[in-house]
């Protein structure tokens, strides 16, 4: 996100309020226990998934097709190019992803440490920034856990044998 936001706004600091805002999980985690604690009245049920298990656990993605009402024999794992987005912002947020021909492999968060991130964030940008970003990612770590430790696996489908 701040790739994008730097490149449409060269201005943008880690540490403005909107960014502030973006860099935490503890909004998502607060949605996501409301909706659970909610969920035997109101009948939702919150669904986590992790973006390694889109990249790489194709049961995970049916497990929660399934779970959701969608049907998991439409899922797309290819698809066209797109060329055109009018909205600058929007365009370098989805370059990735309008420039695929599939979901891309190789960004997995499964073994980065943040160490590592924090160097390639400092050669990328600066030191400040580094810290920054490092900053907010031990900050979120919790939240991210709680989700993560939550999130649809795929295991039910094995359990289901579906």
């Amino acid at each position: 996100m701040l790739r994008a936001q730097k490149d449409s706004f060269p201005d943008t600091k880690p540490r403005t309020l909107y960014t502030c805002t973006t860099y935490t999980l503890k909004y998502t985690r607060a949605l996501y226990t409301w909706y659970a604690s909610q969920s035997s009245t109101s009948g939702i049920i919150p669904r986590i998934i992790d973006a390694d298990d889109i990249m790489n656990n194709a049961p995970a993605v049916r497990e929660l097709c399934l779970q959701t009402g969608l049907d998991p024999d439409s899922v797309q794992y290819s698809w066209e190019e797109k060329k055109i987005e009018d909205n600058p912002l929007m365009a370098r947020f989805l370059s990735t992803i309008n420039a695929s021909k599939g979901i891309k492999k190789g960004y997995e968060a499964k073994g980065l440490t943040l160490e590592s991130e924090r160097k390639k964030w400092a050669e990328e940008w600066n030191e400040e920034f580094a810290r920054d970003l490092e900053d907010f990612v031990s900050r979120a770590m919790d939240d991210y856990e709680f989700l993560w430790e939550r999130r649809v696996t795929g295991e039910g489908l094995l359990e289901e044998g579906k």
